[in-house]
């Protein structure tokens, strides 16, 4: 008789964990769990800030002898200029704040400034002009996001 109770204990036992399995089962399949952004998308606007940034650098300059009209406004101290000059080579649907700084200074914000309504992709470009090191950052999102 003892036999007897001890196989239905591990029949009791099986029963509740195939019913815990289940019931765990079906609790995971109910919950939504969002996908993670595409990381193409970030890599999409990312080289979208760096043919903005090599587009500015590939414009002839007007005046000058410097290699690009983005080096032109740089070393006349037109930052804005710089700046949209930089931003209007965007692809379509992409925005971007355009950050400078000079040599190792701090990063300063130029040209069309905006909030940002999504996650940020940041691009990064580095302009020798006149024995000065500019660093030309760009804080990229999706328009409309």
């Amino acid at each position: 008789m003892r036999d007897d109770e001890n196989a239905q204990i591990h029949i009791l036992e099986m029963l509740t964990l195939f019913w815990l399995f289940f019931m765990t089962a079906a609790f995971l399949i109910t919950v939504h769990v969002p996908d993670e952004a595409s990381i193409s998308v970030d890599a999409e606007m990312q080289f979208a800030g760096e043919d903005a940034i090599n587009l500015g650098l590939a414009t002839p300059a007007l005046e000058s002898d410097y290699d690009s009209r983005l080096a032109e406004l740089l070393a006349a101290g037109e930052s804005d200029a710089a700046c949209e000059l930089v931003q209007n080579y965007l692809a379509s649907g992409v925005e971007a704040n355009c950050w400078l700084a000079k040599d190792s200074g701090t990063s300063q914000p130029y040209g069309e400034v905006a909030t940002p309504g999504s996650g940020t992709v940041n691009s990064h470009g580095l302009v020798v002009v006149d024995g000065h090191l500019w660093t030309i950052s760009l804080d990229l999102w999706e328009r409309g996001s």
